[in-house]
């Protein structure tokens, strides 16, 4: 399905596909309202068709929207047109961590432990809100390209919570980071995030899952009945603490894990500050020395060389080779001091090299402490306002990742000042578009609710926080936007009794109004019309005025004359209109008469009052009621 360039919610430009996943396909997009880069999620038919998922979908999108944290990515709105259901969000430059460990296994241990922390604090908040992820993967973790983590997905991992291990091929690339509880489709709480977060921590370590297998079913099995093999066994030496925290998060009871992801944090802090586990390498470099006794023992088969030939030699010869051999072993001297010189030089001038950390996202102290780790130094040369708390770290130059000598200048640091702050100002009664744009100019950002109100479609019906509230730059105000009355479908009372389309009215908060009586060949008591008509669209609360049958009418026939021609003229036009149960200003009788057959005595059918016109060639001759 190619959509790019569509417009989806009349501000929402897809630009192109970023990816595909089991359930979604996301899109980079426009907001032409905010002039921003957005990500748009599109479910996949065969899940946008599922009336069940998609329910569940909106409903916990919506709750996911309620999140807001510096490792999570926002969600900005959730829609659907034309049968695609949508989630805007946050767009973010960087990779997932799944190909962030492809290119760069082995990932140095304190990386690896700075990631954790940062997706332990997005589960925290997640968690603080009564909201569980249910598909933390490698996948789903997004690394910016300043390095910070951004965890992605939540909301719609329970909207799919319906789809089992064996009817859906989509839940592969899940599976293999599945609690046992949601292997066995037990209930899950918070504690199953933390068994799928020990998962990602194994696969960022070893560079491989805990659990393989060729099925889905497979896998989840292991899940449930397999110890997952100790990093130790790939990894010799790998360092008891961690793997103490990677084993308790994999554990397969929920009780004997950690019981919340703030613990987890916190043991994985303390790993942070212990050096033994941070300065641990799974294979050390061994700079390439010289073996000097294999020059010794050049040396040792040069002299016995030399030894056998002075005995096999008259003097002479023995004292040439004896000068040979001398300048042989200076040579070889003076090569040996040359190179463990060289070497020397090498080991003690020689600057140090190390990688820069990426300190983005830490604040001023803990990043100058992670920096001077690396013997390094660090300098605050800017401090700026920014949507980042105060005194957190923004930027660093140069990036985190790079090799540089320990003797460079100082790591340069821009410092958040946090946000400036603002007056959230009045935008009830405005349109959508002049709300935002009144909110932009105050620095300020919106999250839109729509609601139905007797208000014209657009207008903004009610925000918060009020006017004159102080916020920070950057933080958002919560707009409900009419989307007009709220309006139901007139339905079809033609044919039914009274007291059925009376049950019906009630059923879709539509009152009865006046209700008429009218002879008609259906049965009494039987709708026969309505107003307003089938189909209609009105207010809830709205009125139908109703006819209904009061059964055939009881026809008569009466006669009506004398009728006295005029004499003067040969010919005349008689007609005879009647208003009666049968109907209004109906012709009861048309025909043209001589003179001489006045007077005329003309017999007519009715029924009920009958008021009679009798006309002589347009001319009103008689206007009476029998």
């Amino acid at each position: 399905m190619d959509i790019v360039g569509k417009t989806l919610g009349n501000r929402y430009t897809i630009l192109e596909e970023i990816s595909g996943g089991g359930m979604a396909t996301v899109y980079k997009a426009k907001c032409s309202v905010l002039n921003r880069i957005v990500a748009i999620k599109i479910l996949k038919p065969e899940f946008a068709n599922d009336e069940e998922f998609v329910r569940r979908f909106r409903r916990e999108a919506q709750a996911a929207a309620s999140l807001s944290h510096p490792n999570i990515v926002g969600i900005y709105d959730v829609g659907e047109e034309d049968g695609l259901y949508y989630i805007v969000m946050e767009y973010v430059e960087g990779i997932t961590l799944k190909e962030y460990i492809k290119q760069n296994f082995p990932i140095p241990i304190a990386d690896v432990l700075e990631m954790g922390i940062q997706i332990c604090d997005a589960l925290e908040c997640a968690h603080k809100n009564k909201i569980i992820h249910r598909d933390i993967k490698s996948q789903n973790i997004m690394i910016t390209n300043d390095g910070r983590i951004k965890v992605t997905d939540f909301g719609i991992a329970r909207a799919a919570d319906g789809a089992t291990i064996t009817n859906s091929n989509n839940m592969f690339g899940s599976v293999q980071y599945f609690s046992p509880e949601q292997a066995k489709s037990d209930i899950v709480d918070e504690r199953s995030d933390i068994y799928s977060l020990g998962v990602v921590l194994y696969e960022a370590f070893t560079g491989q899952l805990p659990f393989t297998g060729q099925t889905p079913v497979a896998i989840a099995l292991k899940h449930i009945q397999e110890k997952p093999p100790l990093i130790s066994q790939f990894i010799p030496g790998f360092p008891y603490e961690l793997e103490r925290i990677v084993q308790k998060c994999l554990a397969k009871s929920p009780d004997d894990r950690y019981q919340s992801a703030k613990m987890l944090r916190d043991d994985l802090i303390r790993a942070l500050t212990n050096e033994n586990i941070i300065n641990f390498v799974s294979a050390p470099n061994v700079e390439n020395t010289m073996v000097i006794d294999n020059l010794k023992d050049t040396l040792t088969t040069a002299a016995n060389s030399g030894h056998k030939s002075d005995v096999s030699k008259p003097k002479k010869s023995r004292n040439i080779l004896k000068g040979i051999g001398i300048a042989l072993a200076l040579v070889i001297l003076f090569g040996i001091f040359s190179y463990a010189g060289t070497f020397l030089a090498k080991k003690y001038l020689e600057v140090q090299e190390v990688t820069v950390p990426s300190v983005v996202g830490m604040t001023e102290e803990e990043a100058i402490a992670e920096i001077e780790k690396q013997k390094l130094e660090a300098k605050v040369v800017d401090r700026v306002f920014d949507k980042a708390p105060a005194g957190q770290v923004i930027s660093q130059d140069p990036e985190g990742g790079q090799k540089v000598k320990v003797n460079r200048p100082p790591i340069e640091l821009v410092v958040s000042k946090g946000p400036k702050a603002t007056t959230v100002p009045n935008v009830i009664g405005l349109s959508e578009e002049k709300g935002l744009e009144a909110l932009k100019s105050k620095g300020l950002e919106a999250r839109i609710i729509l609601e139905n109100s007797t208000e014209p479609e657009g207008t903004i019906i009610d925000q918060n926080p009020k006017e004159g509230f102080t916020l920070s730059e950057g933080e958002s105000v919560d707009l409900t936007i009419s989307v007009g009355p709220e309006t139901i479908t007139m339905p079809n009372l033609i044919g039914k009794t009274l007291d059925a389309a009376k049950a019906l009215l009630k059923e879709n908060d539509i009152a009865v109004g006046s209700v008429s009586e009218k002879h008609d060949q259906t049965p009494a008591n039987t709708v026969i019309d309505q107003n307003p008509k089938a189909g209609a669209s009105v207010s809830p609360g709205a009125s139908v005025t109703l006819v209904v049958s009061s059964g055939p009418v009881e026809k008569k026939q009466i006669v009506v004359g004398p009728i006295l021609l005029p004499s003067d003229v040969e010919e005349t036009t008689v007609k005879i209109v009647v208003s009666d149960e049968l109907g209004e200003n109906r012709t009861a009788y048309l025909k043209k008469h001589k003179a001489e057959e006045s007077p005329l005595n003309i017999t007519i059918e009715g029924a009920g009052q009958m008021n009679i016109e009798v006309w002589l060639d347009d001319i009103l001759y008689y206007k009476g009621t029998k």
